[in-house]
């Protein structure tokens, strides 16, 4: 693992470009449901093959404390939240972790190939290296801050107005340029290129917390948890 650190001091902010990424065909093939018809899996393996050795996850993370905190409005590096249930998932002076991650594209993969087929293979490659990007980043914050079983949330998860989708911008605020770094994008809609990309925050003290409790939307294809109650 090679890491590089930066920011005003180094304990504030960590980026890791050099996050291992050796996909497994039989797993991708699994998740695509890849016909066995000798074209489909010519295609698929030529695809995989290049988008195996062009991917490079990348990920960034810095240490923030809650400085002030109010009913719906939580502080955080001198950027202002709003969001009830950021407020009460966390506590004043308590220290979270901000975070960037991606699947990496730098060397040119096509954003949206011709082939339909094609494109939601390259799509699922794209969210194993995402994924590979979020498990490696976690690790490293638990093992560098001691702080194990940490939650989750993202702005735009669950229902809209729990963490609007808009005060990603703020999230995006917090790394001064970082977001380069790690080569990711903020659009004007408040979407990321790379698409597999990620912006969140883990924070401890909510062991078991899933944001997929407080969505109502039945048919996600990545819910982790039932629904439950939903937050005010």
């Amino acid at each position: 693992m090679q890491s590089s650190q930066t920011g005003a001091a180094p304990e504030e902010e960590r980026l890791f470009t050099a996050i291992p990424f050796a996909p497994d065909f039989g797993e991708f093939s699994e998740r695509v449901r890849l016909p066995a018809a000798a074209d489909y899996r010519r295609q698929a393996r030529e695809l995989f093959a290049m988008a195996a050795a062009r991917l490079r996850p990348k990920a960034l993370y810095r240490v923030c404390r809650v400085t002030k905190r109010k009913e719906n409005q939580v502080w955080l590096g001198g950027v202002c939240f709003e969001s009830r249930l950021l407020s009460d998932l966390l506590e004043e002076g308590e220290t979270v972790f901000p975070y960037l991650a991606t699947c990496g594209n730098e060397a040119g993969l096509p954003a949206s190939p011709d082939d339909l087929l094609a494109g939601y293979w390259l799509d699922t490659l794209k969210q194993m290296a995402l994924t590979a990007a979020l498990e490696h980043l976690r690790a490293r914050v638990e093992e560098a801050h001691g702080a194990a079983h940490l939650a989750s949330l993202n702005p735009g998860s669950g229902e809209a107005n729990l963490w609007p989708l808009e005060q990603q911008a703020g999230l995006f605020s917090l790394f001064a340029g970082g977001e380069a770094r790690v080569g990711v994008q903020l659009t004007s809609s408040f979407l990321m290129v790379p698409n597999k990309s990620l912006s969140g925050l883990f924070f401890p003290g909510a062991e078991g917390f899933e944001i997929c409790r407080l969505c109502s939307r039945a048919d996600c294809p990545r819910r982790r948890a039932p629904a439950g109650e939903h937050a005010s």
